[in-house]
């Protein structure tokens, strides 16, 4: 026979289980201290939770304590039992508060609700007592910054109406037309209309091309699904299309070269090229930034032998080497060290070719092919992590403009081969005159808004809002208004970093005034007086100041102390 298993069953443990509980509950039974009766015999003393049989000998019927009527009972019960405040307990808050105990009696009649010492109120004046309060000033400046972002949209709200309306007089329009295209002040013309409307529609003009009444030219978009347009399947349209775009961005450059026309803007389907005079900013010669850019565009731009810097690049990725992460992730890491630092010994001492070199140690060429080509991937692949962002941002300065603008001024791939805009040049864009240039207003619409019972006045600029513009419009709006105002900006998100860019060259450009021979901007902003900006104006746009360069997304003018919060 076997011996007995010594695992037991589930059943066997649920019946040692029933036996332990039932000794517990037997040896609870022997604890209970025993009673004489009035007949001489001892009992024991049952438990307050022994049932009543009085109600069932009286014939109650049994209540179910899950009723709704018996839940609403105890409830009221709980209530009654609750116990009352009294003036001990007040003690015991005002001690735990550390407030003075101070009770004042009041006929009942008298009795202010607000006023009574409840906690919520005791703890609300604890608590508003020995708060400090901390008052967040904001920060007011005399001048408005610089944005070099192109801006789609410009909204004003005021508390007054604004010196404006759709329907302008003859003389204002004609005022406002003349003092732009010549660069007049209006402010002290004796001929001009001076009106406060008449200067408000010359701060809304700006010069474009090319002109074609049936598209949209900005904001350009490469996205857009459409139809192939007749102009690129007419070579003729096309043709004399680049003909006069060639002609326009040669007598803008050359403008911008001879310090008569101080910015402009060239905008393509995929980029935008903003192009600035020398003297502007600090800067001792003439700049383009390139914004955003790829990897094949940069190459390109090797290629031509046009030089440029990434400045908002972070440090460690400018020289485009790759990651420890990357390295970490190839299986030909050891491969790579030992590759380049013998391709720096061999380069250094000879001019024999570092892969024959690593052959003859006994590298086999599959294997050098494997390394040359991974090796490039991760180069690539580091080149192009910032393709169409921020970071990717081309600066070109001083003889390298001039070369990015021949490159620019035959490069046959700006106009697009397909979609809207198939055929079409880059949008030019400027504040001055020049050859081919088309006379634009921007579109302004009025409204009135109604907001928790008060009025506001709103005045929206569609278009191309240029740096210049968003200067003199304040100008004119702070002279003759005498409420504040706001604005709120919608931007063309790649140019955002053309700011960026200038307050980083801006930086780089006031490190270098101690320097020697470092003397010639000086003199630029004389030269710069014949560009169609007012001195106020060029005085503020020349300044190598990295603080007055900044990206806006809303300014607030206030009226009594004159000055700008944003």
């Amino acid at each position: 026979m076997d011996p007995p298993s010594p695992w037991k069953t589930p059943n066997q443990v649920m019946q040692l289980h029933k036996l332990k509980k039932k000794k517990k509950a037997l040896q609870e039974r022997m604890k209970q201290p025993l009673q004489p009766t009035a007949e001489g015999t001892t009992q024991c003393i049952k438990p307050a939770a022994e049932l009543d049989f009085s109600r069932i000998l009286n014939g109650d019927k049994r209540k179910n304590p899950f009723s709704k009527n018996a839940a609403e009972h105890n409830k009221k019960v709980k209530l009654e039992e609750r116990p009352q405040l009294d003036e001990s307990n007040d003690k015991t808050l005002f001690a735990l508060l550390k407030l003075p105990a101070k009770v004042v009696e009041k006929p009942p009649h008298e009795v202010d609700l607000e006023k009574l010492s409840t906690f919520s109120n005791l703890l609300q004046k604890f608590t508003a007592d020995h708060t400090v309060e901390t008052k967040v000033t904001e920060q007011k400046y005399k001048k408005l910054p610089i944005d070099w972002a192109l801006k789609t949209k410009v909204r004003l709200m005021s508390t007054k109406p604004f010196p404006w309306t759709n329907k302008l007089k003859a003389s204002e329009e004609a005022s406002g037309i003349t003092g732009f295209v010549r660069c007049l002040d209006t402010t002290s013309s004796s001929t001009l209309d001076t009106s406060p409307r008449a200067r408000f529609h010359q701060t809304c003009l700006y010069w474009q091309h090319p002109h074609l009444p049936w598209l949209s030219l900005f904001p350009r978009s490469s996205g857009k699904v459409a139809a192939t347009s007749f102009m690129a399947t007419n070579e003729e349209v096309k043709q004399a299309l680049l003909t006069e775009w060639t002609e326009s961005f040669r007598s803008l450059f050359q403008l911008l070269r001879a310090l008569h026309c101080p910015y402009f803007y060239v905008c393509g389907n995929t980029f935008t090229v903003l192009f600035v005079a020398a003297g502007l900013c600090g800067l001792a010669e003439p700049c383009a930034l390139v914004a955003p850019t790829t990897r094949g565009f940069r190459n390109t731009l090797r290629q031509e032998d046009v030089e440029f810097t990434m400045p908002l690049r972070p440090d460690n990725k400018k020289k485009l080497n790759t990651s420890d992460e990357d390295r970490k992730n190839s299986s030909h890491d050891s491969c790579y060290d030992t590759m380049d630092e013998v391709k720096e010994q061999r380069e250094s001492g000879d001019e024999e070719d570092p892969d024959e070199f690593l052959s003859q140690m006994g590298l086999e060429t599959e294997e050098l092919r494997k390394i040359n080509n991974a090796q490039a991937r991760l180069a690539q692949s580091a080149e192009s992590s910032v393709d169409s962002a921020a970071q990717s941002l081309a600066c070109v300065r001083g003889a390298d403009a001039q070369a990015l603008f021949n490159f620019l001024l035959n490069c046959r791939s700006l106009a697009g081969a397909t979609g809207a805009l198939a055929g079409v040049p880059p949008t030019l864009l400027a504040p001055t005159a020049f050859h081919g240039g088309t006379l634009h207003s921007l579109k302004v619409r009025e409204n009135v808004i109604l907001s928790d019972n008060k009025k506001y006045y709103s005045i929206e600029l569609r278009g191309p809002i240029l740096p210049t513009t968003i200067h003199s419009l304040f100008n004119v709006l702070k002279t003759t208004s005498s409420a504040q105002f706001s604005a709120t900006f919608a931007h063309l998100q790649p140019t955002l970093a053309f700011s960026w860019a200038a307050r980083t060259i801006a930086e780089e450009e006031s490190a270098k005034e101690n320097e020697p021979n470092h003397f010639a901007k000086a003199f630029k902003k004389e030269n710069l007086s014949d560009c169609g900006i007012s001195e106020d104006l060029l005085l503020h746009f020349c300044s190598s100041d990295p603080s007055a360069i900044k990206s806006l997304d809303s300014v607030k003018y206030n009226a009594e102390d004159d000055t700008y919060t944003w």
